[in-house]
């Protein structure tokens, strides 16, 4: 009897994890479909600081290194579908292995940029470079992100 009740228990656990495993799996899948692309470009030295979050419907630029004063602008559709076109036009896989085309970075010529990828909850970022001098790959990104914070 007691060989009876505790293969009883055992398979209940069991089934009970696996069910809930799957439950888990199934929810992270849905999140990860629901969850959309996030640029930002942010470039920086001694007495400049500059980043752009470009999400969906939002532009968010911050001008502080503490990220205090946020400056917050809906950015319209036709502007995010080119972002994401020219996004498309990128790989990825090597994106940090780009080489920039000039040093002015390295003695305070131009402030250091960078562009950081979040999508389906992987982060990618570009390597180092120049401030508005971006490996060529990225060049008609990052102007295009330039632009939508002039505008």
């Amino acid at each position: 009897m007691k060989l009876f009740v505790a293969c009883f228990t055992l398979i209940a656990l069991a089934t009970n994890c696996n069910s809930k495993k799957t439950a888990l799996n199934n929810s992270n899948e849905n999140t990860s479909q629901q969850s959309t692309v996030t640029i930002s470009y942010s470039a920086h030295t001694r007495g400049f600081f500059q980043e752009l979050i470009l999400k969906q419907n939002s532009l968010t630029e911050f001008k502080d290194h503490e990220k205090t004063n946020a400056i917050s602008s809906t950015l319209h559709a036709k502007d995010w579908d080119e972002c994401v076109a020219l996004l498309a036009n990128i790989n990825l896989k090597t994106l940090p292995n780009l080489k920039s085309p000039t040093n002015y970075r390295q003695y305070d010529g131009a402030p250091f940029a960078q562009l950081t990828i979040i999508q389906k909850g992987d982060t990618i970022q570009s390597s180092g470079f120049d401030h508005k001098y971006p490996p060529t790959e990225l060049k008609p990104l990052v102007e295009h992100i330039l632009s939508l914070q002039e505008d």
